[in-house]
């Protein structure tokens, strides 16, 4: 029978006979049982047997810690206990380590002076949550894949951007390896280009296998390899058809077969990796990569789903990787263009030269930003320009202007101001189409100079920054004077004046010259700017001309300067 509280309510008018309750207790799909206060099985129905693995014949006049040796010590106890102690109900949710594996909610609520519990199979509701879950995982992993991803600049950024969506979300580790082409693929032409550990403390051994080997898929460079090494290679030969491979275990042996380097080997076997899958990178025009994502041991290999969400990743990192290398493409070929239209500075007499161009951020890094400096009878010249624009038209039109300004300053002993005066004119004859901010500065030494070592700086500004100039331990100082319409003005001008300044400069002094992106910000006084920049050139004075830029550009400069910089120093040798 049930037990005396279940005959006392069956004896109770209008209720259940202790047969009838007995039998609809024995008809329900979930366990029941009761406990008497030494925790000894009472009573139990068929579902509760079952779902125990027993008989009820074994389970009743058993101590339940006897029956089901997996409960001790487990939360379903201590439940239990706090049911018993406290005199009320509890719930709790556990798994049942059993094949195939379930989802029991364990209630338990006070009975007499024992208990009575209630065993649910909610194996169901379980994997519809975790559905649930994986499906907003699934969701948000995509959703900040578009954000990052599209925002990457460069291959490595947009790798290692990849890298952290993956981890740990769906492994513990993970490489992104570059490739350009199937055929470079099937050459083992493959190079890394990021890598991520959930574990910062062996992100080292991940460098270490990234770094000193070039790819599983990698051939043989000598002898034949023997039969570990064209096994392991055989597992990895679906990459080559496009498709992603899955190793659900022996990750590590297969990887320490793969490749060839001792220090890669000695990685994998500190990381020991139990699972592993590499899913090709693809962009629209063909294979860009592998996306390798490792799982520890102790965590379940990547399952279907898991897989799915991993080559779906990859597809867009492939994207990503693809028009981040064209980027990288497109900057190369513009830092090339730039490194022609701008020259290494010449050796001028008396004269140490200094030259430095730092593109835009969000550039092709190449833009209108200029320097030169040439020599004329009268002393070298020193020249700073700002083409309109950021890109390669602004590019093309800066080469016009610097080569028109070039070629007639060269040609005869021409002073800034008419210099300047002369590509106005030149700019409205051949039909140059843009406008232009310079400076023109000659360093001119007359007789009392030629002993001592100083100059004369003659300038003319064209809507330019006026130069900056510092003697050796004195005060830096914004020189004075007028700056006069910009180049390229005179077709609607007619022409412009061309004011010419003079400051006289003692031996050892350094005149610096820059384009206004070292100076401007966005929401800053133009003057603030130019304060900052005499300050930096005041404290860095004495510092060798070379390190004393690099420095100013460290100072001024944001990590990614939203436009682009030239600038040149001179300093006076004494005599």
């Amino acid at each position: 029978m049930v037990g005396d509280r279940v005959e006392d309510v069956a004896a109770a008018p209008g209720l259940l006979s202790p047969e009838r309750a007995e039998a609809l207790l024995e008809a329900l799909p979930n366990g029941f049982a009761l406990l008497d206060a030494d925790w000894r099985f009472t009573w139990v129905n068929a579902a509760s047997a079952r779902l125990a693995g027993s008989t009820r014949e074994a389970m009743v006049g058993s101590v339940v810690w006897d029956v089901l040796p997996g409960s001790r010590g487990s939360a379903v106890e201590g439940a239990w206990r706090t049911a018993m102690a406290q005199q009320r109900e509890t719930v709790v949710e556990v798994h049942a380590s059993v094949d195939p594996p379930l989802w029991l909610e364990v209630r338990a609520w006070p009975d007499g002076d024992g208990l009575a519990t209630s065993t649910t199979d909610v194996t169901a509701r379980h994997l519809d949550r975790e559905a649930a879950e994986r499906s907003s995982r699934r969701n948000g992993l995509l959703t900040r894949s578009g954000a990052e991803l599209g925002g990457a600049v460069g291959v490595r950024e947009a790798s290692e951007r990849l890298a952290h969506l993956v981890v740990p979300a769906l492994a513990d580790w993970c490489v992104v390896s570059e490739v350009e082409g199937d055929d470079q693929l099937l050459r083992g032409a493959v190079r890394t280009a990021g890598w991520w550990h959930r574990d910062s403390r062996r992100l080292p051994l991940v460098a270490r296998l990234a770094l000193e080997t070039s790819a599983v898929v990698d051939q043989p460079r000598a002898s034949t390899p023997d039969g570990a090494q064209a096994a392991a290679r055989e597992v990895f030969q679906p990459l080559l058809q496009g498709r992603p491979v899955v190793l659900t275990r022996g990750a590590a042996d297969v990887m320490a077969a793969a490749v060839t380097d001792p220090g890669a080997r000695a990685a994998i076997a500190q990381l020991d990796p139990s699972s592993l899958v590499v899913v090709p990178l693809r962009g629209r025009y063909g294979l860009v990569g592998l996306l390798s994502c490792y799982t520890d041991q102790g965590r379940p290999a990547p399952d279907a789903e898991d897989v799915a969400l991993i080559t779906d990743l990859a597809r867009r990192g492939g994207l990503a990787v693809e028009s981040a290398r064209l980027r990288d493409e497109q900057q190369r070929l513009g830092e090339a263009l730039q490194r022609s239209l701008l020259t290494a500075p010449p050796l001028l007499p008396g004269c140490e030269v200094a030259v430095r161009y730092v593109p835009a951020a969000h550039s092709a890094h190449v833009g209108g930003d200029w320097y030169d400096a040439f020599a004329q009878p009268a002393g070298p010249v020193l020249v700073v320009g700002d083409v309109v624009g950021h890109d390669s038209r602004a590019a093309a039109d800066m080469g016009q202007v610097r080569g028109i300004l070039r070629g007639l300053g060269v040609a005869d002993d021409t002073p800034p101001a008419e210099l300047l005066a002369r590509v106005d004119t030149a700019m409205a004859s051949l039909g140059v189409e843009t406008t232009a901010t310079a400076v023109v500065a000659r360093l001119e030494r007359e007789a009392q100079h030629l002993t001592t070592g100083g100059a004369v700086l003659r300038w003319c500004s064209a809507g330019h920054l006026p130069p900056l100039a510092v003697e050796p331990g004195g005060p830096a100082r914004v020189l004075p004077g007028r700056s006069g319409l910009l180049l390229g003005m005179e077709q609607l001008t007619g022409g412009s004046v061309r004011n010419e300044h003079v400051a006289e400069l003692a031996p050892g002094s350094t005149v610096l010259l820059c384009t206004d992106g070292l100076v401007e910000r966005r929401g800053t006084a133009l003057d603030a700017g130019l304060e900052q920049l005499r300050a930096a050139l005041e404290a860095f004075r004495d510092l060798p001309l070379q390190q004393l830029c690099d420095a100013v550009v460290r100072r001024l400069l944001p990590a990614h300067p939203e436009d682009d910089v030239a600038l040149l120093a001179v300093r006076l040798r004494p005599a």
